[in-house]
């Protein structure tokens, strides 16, 4: 007849395995126990649990990051859409030709960056302004261009585009992901080889005080 086994199904041979396995792993982690393990053991251990809690903390830490990132962009371009206005400059001047950069080795490489040509505008309260505006390569005298002006009537950068704000967002919840345990991997890798340095230091200086009295007697 065969011996009936536990109601519930487990099987308590295997059950204490798994105990097993997971204490091992534990005292891997720990690098040991007893009165052997030095200090320099538990300073490692503490830098691992360092990496541990990195890893797990730098989700959360991404989600704060993202979502502080965002709201502050969104104050940002909100304030900037209100202190900002639109109006139409009329060059002064024919503007520049594209321009190349480089040396002579190069081939025709334009300059990405748009000429500045002085032209006059009126703000927003109706007074006429002069000043260098960015406008396209070679546009002639008395085009027209669209610049944003900043409360003082200058010319300003347009406002924050509120449609890029989730992607900056993103990016900086990313790195943070990635930067936090890459970090604190990195550091933990220093901190392993500063103190392998101490304990070959340390064997070395306990070696040469009882080394030779070991020599002595094997002689």
């Amino acid at each position: 007849m065969p011996t009936p086994g536990p109601q519930d199904g487990t099987d308590p041979a295997r059950g204490r395995g798994e105990v097993g396995r997971v204490r091992r792993c534990v005292r891997r982690f720990g690098l040991g126990s007893g009165p052997l393990k030095r200090r320099s053991d538990r300073i490692q251990v503490v830098g691992r649990v360092v990496v541990v809690l990195s890893v797990l903390g730098s989700p959360p830490l991404a989600v704060a990051a993202a979502t502080a990132t965002g709201s502050h962009l969104d104050e940002v371009a909100a304030a900037e859409a209100a202190s900002r206005t639109r109006a139409t400059a009329v060059l002064l001047a024919e503007a520049p030709p594209p321009r190349s950069v480089g040396g002579a080795g190069d081939f025709g490489q334009a300059d990405p960056r748009p000429p500045r040509v002085p032209a006059v505008w009126t703000d927003r309260d109706g007074r006429e302004r002069r000043g260098d505006v960015v406008a396209a390569p070679g546009a002639p005298a008395g085009s027209p261009v669209h610049v944003w002006l900043d409360a003082g009537g200058e010319p300003a950068r347009a406002p924050r585009d509120p449609a890029t704000i989730p992607v900056t967002a993103a990016a900086v919840g990313a790195s943070t992901l990635l930067v936090v345990p890459l970090g604190a991997g990195a550091c933990y890798v220093v901190l392993c080889a500063g103190l392998d340095r101490y304990r070959d230091r340390r064997w070395a200086r306990e070696w040469a005080s009882v080394g030779p009295g070991w020599t002595s007697r094997s002689l």
